[in-house]
């Protein structure tokens, strides 16, 4: 039985696409119902030739905001991490298991709100498409 307000995205994920396709097809997702209150999708950044795949949560309110995953908080501290392992951050394929900001309003403010397994089960074909064309190391 599918879940009307996550009927997951597979509908949505072109077949034998680049990163740049499935970016695109991704702005246009309805697999679960985190779309409607996100600013935008956030897919991904980094070269698809990477060797090296790093997968986040969920973006954050930054992320949300600007479109990138990891330009927020965590996006420093990864980066602080990759450059003391002596890893060019930019040659790292970064991206998250869910692609839109799930948060609850407090005043202004937009709070991080830990996504359901239903939302991380209706991204996975996403996820997946990335790591077929990625084809990571690691």
């Amino acid at each position: 039985m599918v879940d009307e307000e996550r009927p997951g995205a597979q509908q949505w994920v072109p077949d034998k696409a680049d990163i740049a396709e499935l970016a695109g097809a991704a702005a246009h997702c309805r697999g679960c119902e985190l779309y409607r209150d996100a600013t935008q999708v956030v897919f991904s950044a980094g070269p698809s030739s990477s060797g090296l795949m790093l997968v986040g949560e969920q973006p954050g309110d930054q992320e949300d905001q600007r479109g990138r995953p990891f330009v927020g908080p965590a996006g420093r501290l990864l980066a602080e991490a990759l450059t003391a392992a002596s890893i060019e951050t930019t040659s790292v394929y970064l991206t998250n298991a869910v692609k839109h900001f799930r948060f609850e309003r407090r005043g202004k403010a937009r709070i991080h709100k830990t996504p359901d397994v239903g939302h991380i089960t209706a991204c996975m074909p996403w996820l997946e498409a990335e790591l077929k064309t990625v084809r990571p190391a690691v």
